[in-house]
């Protein structure tokens, strides 16, 4: 099967190519990879096929960093409302919820998980994939950190950015390199890919601010792009059901499917649809639920292990050791050292 980029994608590639002397041309002829030129957005690239377009690219660069290049390059003007949300936002707080669009709006394995921690704020990008090879893919998580910056700076650019920024792996080029780029120290082998800052600078007041603005635009956006107008995207509803019924994660597909209603391949079909399936939302939901139950301290390992549909704390640790790259015991120590310093 022939994949295809859109216009819009097309047009921030070759910005990024011609700025960081990446031959675009070869990368798109080696991968087979077609222009969608008709109306409507195309289907998102397999997330396989989007890590070796980087990684080509990044090979190919002849001038600086061309991960750096295409965040640079990345903007929202396919998508007016988005862009408008955007400019228009009283506060860096209000943009969270871009955040939590990014698998609608982006790719459907992108996401990002946001920590309060009182006086500070972290970020942790993710990428929800069931090859081990993807989860932490550096080029992925690079981009997704890399973005959020380059947005940050264009929106509040008289604020701090992050305060530091952490990666699970070694650095791809060299390190001073990374601290240009975000403009604070930044650390590699860490236990989690992380952008820390202030929560108190989350409050400032943007220069942009236009709440009537930024009202409409996100009323649009939700309407629009995130479902039909009339009730929220699929996935929006499965993790509402979630949240209400822990029960579900040991209830398999026709037990979800139950609770919403449908027949078990009707629900297939439209996760599918939606660019998603039922194990990727399991394993996203299960994750994020894991992350915030470990936080509890009055919640033991085997409880939440229990609470999150598996049959023992063993297939608990595994596959929370894909998730994180660590077991949650050990993620629980970092999370209370975070909170300590």
């Amino acid at each position: 099967m022939k994949h295809y980029i859109g216009l819009e994608f097309l047009s921030i590639l070759t910005t990024a190519s011609a700025r960081s002397g990446s031959n675009l041309n070869a990368v798109l002829a080696s991968l087979a990879l077609g222009i969608h030129a008709q109306e409507g957005r195309p289907e998102p690239l397999p997330l396989p096929l989007l890590a070796s377009l980087l990684e080509q690219l990044e090979t190919r660069a002849s001038r600086g960093r061309f991960i750096f290049a295409l965040a640079e390059a990345f903007n929202f003007d396919a998508m007016p409302a988005v862009s408008a949300f955007l400019v228009s936002a009283h506060s860096l707080r209000q943009l969270n919820a871009l955040l939590e669009w990014v698998p609608v709006l982006v790719h459907p394995e992108l996401r990002f998980d946001i920590e309060d921690h009182g006086s500070a704020i972290s970020l942790h990008p993710r990428v929800d994939s069931e090859d081990p090879r993807l989860i932490d893919h550096p080029l992925l998580v690079e981009l997704m950190m890399a973005i959020v910056a380059h947005l940050s700076a264009q929106i509040a650019p008289n604020m701090v950015g992050a305060r530091r920024v952490t990666f699970k792996h070694a650095p791809t080029s060299a390190p001073a390199l990374y601290e240009t780029y975000f403009r604070c120290p930044v650390g590699f082998h860490s236990d989690a890919n992380t952008m820390f800052g202030d929560n108190q600078l989350l409050d400032g007041i943007l220069p942009g601010s236009l709440p009537h603005a930024h009202k409409s635009a996100e009323e649009t956006i939700r309407q629009h792009l995130l479902g039909d107008g009339l009730a929220p995207p699929l996935t929006m509803q499965i993790d509402y059901l979630f949240r209400q019924h822990l029960s579900l994660f040991s209830a398999g597909l026709a037990g979800l499917a139950r609770a919403m209603n449908m027949h078990p391949r009707a629900l297939q079909r439209q996760l599918s649809f939606a660019g998603s399936s039922y194990s990727m939302l399991l394993r996203r939901i299960r994750h994020e639920h894991a992350v915030n139950m470990l936080r509890n301290p009055n919640l033991d390992i085997d409880t939440i292990a229990l609470k999150l549909g598996f049959t023992e704390r063993r297939s608990f640790t595994l596959a929370f050791r894909q998730w994180q790259g660590c077991t949650p015991r050990e993620y629980r120590s970092a999370a209370k050292r975070v909170l300590t310093t």
